[in-house]
């Protein structure tokens, strides 16, 4: 039996190969930790969406409008100031309003402190006080962009208001861009509104 042990070529050549396997390995589950983070982040955006339209389907095909009540007007577009809003009122209330019934649901996408765009709400009853008295509260984040288009008949309108358009448009179309990491992942959505709610 011989009590020959290894040469040093021999551990040089197998301390090699250990590292080799190891770097290779470690490269995988980096890559595979990578992939999962990317796409938990692209389930949370679309998750978001998926919220933030279900909700403003829900509010938009209840939407109120009469000619006689000032505060039922119906308005979207961009502001003076060019950030994307839209305000209506609406019969889908939530116990956010303080009450049930007809409300007034305002939403803005504005910066924040940080320079990071935040989609920001309000809602109280329709015949509360004024909207200009009340601040907006951060809905969400993470939310790129914003655009609404409005429609009746067969064209499309960048901007809405019921009082110079004479009522509600027929469809509205939202278009959200949502922030995950470095990208950008954008969608649409287009919503009817209930025929019989456009004549109260």
């Amino acid at each position: 039996m011989s009590d020959r042990g290894f040469t040093l070529i021999e551990m040089l050549i197998a301390v090699a190969v250990s590292a080799l396997l190891l770097v290779t390995t470690y490269g995988i589950v980096t890559s595979v930790s990578r992939t999962r983070d990317r796409l938990v982040k692209e389930g949370e955006g679309f998750h978001l969406a998926r919220v933030i339209c279900e909700r403003l389907s829900r509010e938009l095909r209840g939407a109120y409008y009469s000619a006689d009540t000032a505060a039922s007007r119906f308005a979207g577009g961009t502001d003076e100031d060019g950030r994307p809003f839209l305000e209506l009122a609406t019969t889908a209330s939530t116990p956010a309003s303080g009450g049930s019934g007809i409300v007034v649901v305002r939403y803005l996408l504005a910066e924040d402190e940080s320079n990071s765009k935040v989609l920001l709400r309000d809602e109280y009853p329709l015949y509360s006080q004024p909207a200009d008295d009340r601040p907006l509260r951060r809905l969400a984040g993470g939310i790129e962009e914003l655009q609404l288009r409005f429609r009746r008949g067969a064209e499309w309108q960048p901007q809405w208001r019921s009082d110079e358009m004479a009522g509600l448009p027929d469809l509205v179309e939202v278009s959200l861009t949502i922030k995950a990491d470095d990208r950008l992942l954008p969608f649409q959505t287009a919503i009817e509104l209930a025929p019989l709610q456009k004549s109260l």
